[in-house]
Formats: C-alpha cells, structure tokens, sequence
C-alpha cells in the first residue's frame, strides 16, 4: 500500500474521543468462544475422520469464518439504561437527560435524551457518545453483532446497518487533515414479535464499527482462464 494522508506504509490510523462523559471506550468485539474445542478449519482429514467418529458434536463455534468474524470490529456499548415500547403510534421511550456536564464536545441529540428519533422516521435512535475520525479514502461501517440470535439469544432489537461516507461532521484540516468524522448514533429496530418492552442497560453490547474500503477505490472482474 502506498502511503496517503492519514496512513503508515501498512495501515491507515483511526481515532476516536468521547462525546459524553458517560461512553465506554471502543473495544475489540470478543465474543463468548469456547477455545478449548479443536478448530476443525485447521485439522487434516484424517483428524477430523477421528473426531467425528468419536461422537463430537460440531456448534458455529467450530467453524473459522464465524470465529473471526466475531472478534472483528469495535464494539460500541450503550452508555446508560433506557427503555424502548411500542406503542399503536410509534414507540415511547425512557432514559435519563444528557446533563451538559456529560458533554465533552457540545453535542447531543435533539432532545436532549440518550434516546431520540431520525426526524419522523418513527425509528428511535440511541446515542452511543463516541466520535470517530477518519481518513477519507475510508469509509466507516455501522453494523449489528454478529449472530446475535446464536450469542444474545434474548436479544429484542437489531440495529440499522449503514456506511458512512460523507462529512456528517466536518473535521477542520489543521487539525486532522485529509480526515472526516462521525458520531455512533445507532438506529434501532424492535423485535416485531415481542410486546414487552425493550430495555437496555449501560455497558450493554449495541454494535460494531468497522472500516471498508469504498467501491471507488476497486473494481470486480470476471476471472477468465484460457483453456
């Protein structure tokens, strides 16, 4: 890789600060694995042949895709309690207020609630307190945990996923140049199957961020072999 703004020769670098007094840090998703079991995506035939025969039992856990893909990105917590209910007109919510000496950098949601909505979309948004910075050949992913229904079985909302690209909030070029930044606000949708209410504590697991490389910078080909 080439070195452009905002990188090493090996890897770009993301920062990230605290909106609210209240927000976790950003932590390296580590789901509940069992290491212990024998990681079969790494074992010669034969091997597995033996284990098979032994009468084991295979669970997602065993499989490498799933295993990475649950320690890849960062995870964002909820930085308070909440409650979330339907209701025949939209939702209600409960969470304390956002007390300005909880705001570290001047922002918080409209009003003035961990809890808010996107416009009248009728969707609650939950505002995690962390803002990250990045460089501008990257995009940032907001995504659901992974296999949630596997790892948090009573889980009762998932979350929006979406990338951003744009300059939601503009970062000032003597400060970080050729950076831009946004805030972890995360939509959430609620269980349609359930009626009771959605309650979140603080620490809860909410979602992940992980950065992609936008389309622009790579094309998909057919691969055509010649006989």
């Amino acid at each position: 890789m080439s070195t452009l703004p905002g990188s090493t020769d090996e890897k770009w670098v993301i920062y990230w600060e605290r909106e609210y007094s209240t927000a976790f840090a950003p932590e390296r998703l580590k789901l509940d694995f069992h290491p212990h079991r024998p990681l079969m995506t790494n074992m010669p035939l034969s091997e597995q042949r033996e284990v098979a025969a032994s009468g084991y039992k295979v669970i997602p856990d065993d499989c490498g895709p799933v295993r990475f893909a649950g320690q890849y990105g960062w995870l964002i917590r909820s930085p308070t309690d909440c409650r979330i209910r339907k209701k025949g007109s939209g939702f209600e919510w409960q969470s304390p207020p956002i007390r300005p000496e909880e705001q570290l950098l001047g922002y918080k949601s409209f009003s003035g609630m961990y809890i808010d909505t996107i416009l009248n979309s009728g969707f609650p948004k939950l505002y995690c307190g962390i803002r990250f910075y990045y460089p501008m050949e990257l995009g940032m992913m907001m995504k659901d945990l992974p296999n949630h229904f596997y790892y948090f079985p009573k889980r009762t909302f998932s979350i929006w996923e979406g990338i951003k690209t744009q300059e939601y909030k503009v970062t000032p070029d003597d400060f970080l140049p050729g950076y831009a930044a946004f805030v972890t606000n995360f939509l959430i949708q609620l269980d349609s199957s359930t009626e009771e209410p959605t309650t979140i504590l603080r620490g809860d697991p909410i979602g992940l961020v992980v950065p992609v490389l936008l389309p622009k910078h790579f094309t998909l080909q057919e691969l055509k072999r010649t006989p």
